[in-house]
């Protein structure tokens, strides 16, 4: 999380693609979101789902979902930002400063003018600089909530999602299309729902896969190979999949491919210790302190959307 904006305005393809750009016009600001009186702009948001295609060509569809989750996530960072300031944690003006000379560095390495850039994602140098700011105050606020013991007491209790531990699983997927309509859904769960019945009578899941599965490894019977936790699969595939002991199967998982039944084959453990992945689990400890702040400062926020 820390300084994503500022990869944003620093990476290669984005001073590239920069440098070939013409200005846009001036306009007056419109609005997506107003979060307890902070505003987020329309060109900020097009600029982040800009950031996040990267030149991708994908369905209005798509499209549409993109922005929404990020929208989400500006909210969250807006929300984020005011829990901090409730707590009177700030970050160190010399680690912004710091960052903001190797933006500077790099942008005028590159004959652009960091002014321009910002424009175009809808900022200034100081909404830049107070984003940062921002993202540099929760890692002092993880920082002083995660402890050695907390540490330990998490990778305890997560052990496989960081010791290296895979499952070799296979799956049979039905696609739907995340717009579809009330009866198609219907439809497809209860074709899942019936070839899970097969399964369950004696055919074999593998066969299965090659006569229904729309994914293209139906034709080795749905097998994926091995896979870890994390950044492999979609989380709700993963989570599903980790969850089942070997030979057994889930129920019907769905993913924004669509539905899914997985059934698990192998598990290697992993032999991968806490010193091994310390910084990996207090990432995600981090993360979690994120989400848990953005939700607390939900409960009480005044979020308007600008349709």
């Amino acid at each position: 999380m820390l300084c994503a904006l500022v990869a944003v305005a620093v990476s290669s393809r984005s001073l590239a693609q920069e440098a070939g750009q013409e200005a846009p016009p001036p306009a007056e600001e419109k609005l997506a979101a107003v979060v307890n009186g902070d505003k987020i702009t329309e060109t900020e948001l097009a600029a982040a789902v800009q950031s996040q295609l990267q030149g991708r060509q994908i369905t209005p569809e798509q499209t549409a979902e993109i922005r929404r989750l990020i929208l989400d996530s500006l909210i969250d960072a807006r929300l984020v930002a005011q829990f901090l300031a409730d707590k009177k944690i700030v970050a160190d003006p010399k680690e912004v400063d710091t960052v903001i000379e190797d933006i500077k560095g790099q942008v005028a390495g590159a004959g652009l003018e960091l002014a321009d850039i910002l424009k175009r994602q809808g900022q200034t140098e100081d909404s830049l600089r107070s984003r940062i700011a921002e993202q540099f105050a929760f890692r002092k606020y993880a920082d002083s909530q995660i402890t050695d013991a907390s540490v330990q007491s998490y990778f305890t209790a997560h052990k496989e999602e960081f010791d290296g531990t895979e499952v070799r699983a296979s799956h049979l997927l039905l696609k739907v299309d995340r717009d579809a309509d009330r009866e198609a859904k219907k439809a497809a769960a209860a074709k899942i729902a019936a070839i899970r019945k097969e399964i369950e009578g004696g055919l074999d899941f593998a066969e299965a896969a090659k006569k229904h599965s729309d994914c293209p490894s139906s034709s080795e019977g749905g097998d994926l190979g091995f896979f870890p936790r994390h950044n492999r699969m979609v989380e709700p595939f993963a989570a599903a999949a980790f969850a089942l002991a070997p030979g057994s199967m889930s129920e019907p998982v769905e993913t924004q491919f669509g539905l899914h039944l997985i059934k698990v084959t192998e598990r290697k453990p992993g032999d991968q210790g806490l010193d091994d992945v310390r910084d990996e689990v207090k990432e995600v400890i981090a993360g979690d302190l994120w989400e848990k702040a953005a939700k607390q400062q939900r409960a009480a926020a005044k979020i308007e959307i600008v349709q």
